[in-house]
């Protein structure tokens, strides 16, 4: 008897606790992405050559799954007029859960998993997007595809002022 009390008192607690925390929320889900439409060309704009100048590895400062803790990345894009840190947390937002991967450097769309959670913040004068994998294989993948992404826009940014240079010295 004193058994079974103590296993129904432990069940109720259990289910009280449980039924207490919201579930996760996943990425997007409350953004309104249907009412945002097809923002292919938007985030094309956001992760371009022109926008992204940087991405470093974020520091791990909450768990995020049961796996453990993820830094997350952070990528800094330039700012358009225009835009703000909500709308461009709402438009990554919905890209992750519900767009189409642009390019193969595209840190929202990992082959192996999800993006946890997107959030924009002002930086100097553009944004910090931070980007934080459902675990830490994708963390890390969403890591090597921002580094390959930042890299290639600096190659391009090189390219073009050597081309500059080029030309101004044939003057």
């Amino acid at each position: 008897m004193l058994k079974r009390v103590l296993f129904l008192a432990a069940t109720t607690a259990l289910t009280a606790a449980c039924a207490s925390n919201p579930p996760a929320r996943a990425v997007g889900q409350n953004a309104g992405c249907r009412e945002l439409g097809d923002q292919s060309q938007a985030v094309s704009r956001i992760l371009g050559s022109d926008s992204v100048y940087e991405a470093n590895r974020g520091a791990a400062k909450r768990s995020v799954s049961v796996t453990g803790i993820q830094p997350g990345t952070n990528l800094y894009v330039h700012a358009a007029s225009g835009d703000s840190s909500e709308y461009l947390e709402r438009v990554l937002s919905c890209h992750a859960a519900y767009g189409r991967p642009i390019g193969s450097n595209d840190p929202f769309h990992p082959q192996n998993g999800g993006v946890a959670s997107v959030t924009v913040s002002p930086a100097g004068t553009g944004y910090q997007v931070r980007v934080v994998g459902q675990d830490s294989r994708t963390d890390d993948e969403i890591w090597h595809r921002s580094q390959g992404l930042a890299s290639s826009t600096v190659h391009a940014e090189q390219l073009a002022s050597g081309s500059q240079r080029t030309a101004a010295s044939a003057q």
